[in-house]
């Protein structure tokens, strides 16, 4: 097998899924041709409610497994480690400013929907609206040369810009989603 070379990255485009309820792909028995699947679709989609944004940077795409410790009685040489969760921390993308407002709707949703009062002023749970997402590096073609998938997003920090008249710095808007699994795509979506 031939070395791969890395990867010199230009932009990353992110597509969200129109809100809908959680989604169970990424617990499904294959994840990845599942996830796999419904990337392929989202993509080239056009539906009403998809939101398709290009970023300037994306941190946060790591994943970690939650390790249990048994203490085997008669094995003195240390513990047996086995898996117990996983954990995602949370995507950070940040972007130039634009006149697309649809980070901030999809915000506004979410803090509007999260909570209602019923008939007594009891807050009440509603359901919010969650989007999956498709992280997708352009490489130097303009081709996407990786991909991820992201499960169950839901904004949970929207920062716009700090505004400065004196300076000339390009004014970035920061979006942090909180979601609950994030899996490598491959292959990536034809036509991509």
């Amino acid at each position: 097998m031939a070395p791969v070379a890395p990867v010199t990255v230009f932009n990353f485009r992110v597509v969200f899924t129109p809100e809908q309820d959680e989604d169970t792909l990424i617990e499904s028995g294959d994840a990845l041709a599942t996830v796999g699947a419904r990337a392929q679709s989202l993509v080239p989609s056009t539906a009403s409610g998809t939101i398709r944004l290009g970023f300037a940077e994306v941190s946060g795409l790591n994943s970690e497994i939650e390790m249990e410790d048994f203490r085997e009685g008669g094995r003195n040489i240390g513990p047996r480690r086995f898996p117990r969760w996983g954990r995602y921390p949370n995507i950070v993308l940040r972007r130039g400013l634009t006149s697309d407002t649809a980070l901030w709707d999809w915000w506004a949703d979410v803090i509007m929907r999260s909570y209602t009062l019923d008939l007594k002023g009891t807050p009440k749970p509603k359901r919010v609206p969650r989007r999956n997402a498709v992280i997708l590096v352009d490489g130097f073609n303009h081709k996407a040369v990786a991909g991820w998938f992201v499960s169950n997003a839901l904004p949970e920090r929207l920062s716009g810009p700090g505004l400065n008249a004196r300076g000339n710095e390009i004014a970035i808007e920061t979006l942090e989603l909180s979601h609950e699994g994030v899996l490598r795509l491959s292959p990536l979506p034809s036509g991509v």
